[in-house]
């Protein structure tokens, strides 16, 4: 756990931050898609008004993301595609994970199967260990572990013994009684 804690607080303080793209970074991307797709002609102040309305719907977006949409734009259309068409091709992108990313996975992988196996243990009368004050409260809230008036914690299946299976003891009543009646009378 320590180690996962160590990889955790390594790939906390190295997460690569994502810029969105700049404006002229946007503007050459549409340039792109405009060299590549024919549109229909106009005249130039609804072109800035069509280039000004794509530059504010993209404004924010990831470079990589507007690369994956002037590629996939290219690949699936014939005309140069509306604003819709491109918000739905950058819905689609996926950012590849980081390595932070993938280590931050495993160690949340690895933590929750060491809990599901300290639950268990804990369920068994095993010692409870030393482990996250949350790990012990999830314990105590599932029935698992009982806290102590002193702060510290017990397992209940040594607090109360071990489990014991309650089975009713056959009770000897009217209706069994009358039931072996004829057998007393017969003998």
């Amino acid at each position: 756990m320590a180690d996962c804690r160590e990889i955790a607080a390594w790939a906390e303080a190295t997460m690569p931050v994502v810029q969105p793209a700049s404006p002229a970074r946007v503007t050459k991307r549409l340039e792109h898609l405009d060299a590549m797709l024919p549109r229909r002609a106009q005249d130039d102040d609804a072109g800035e008004l069509r280039t000004s309305g794509y530059l504010a719907l993209l404004i924010g977006q990831p470079d990589e993301a507007l690369a994956f949409m002037v590629r996939e734009a290219c690949r699936r259309f014939n005309w140069f595609p509306t604003a819709k068409q491109l918000l739905d091709i950058l819905a689609e992108y996926r950012a590849p994970q980081s390595e932070q990313a993938v280590a931050l996975l495993e160690c949340q992988r690895f933590a929750d199967q060491a809990f599901a196996t300290w639950l268990g243990n804990v369920d068994d009368g095993q010692p409870i260990g030393d482990v996250p004050e949350q790990w012990c409260r999830i314990a105590v809230e599932r029935g698992l572990v009982r806290r102590l008036s002193d702060g510290s914690y017990m397992s209940r299946a040594l607090y109360h013994g071990p489990f014991k299976a309650w089975a009713p003891e056959p009770r000897v009543g009217s209706a069994l009684l009358s039931a072996a009646e004829p057998m007393r009378e017969a003998a």
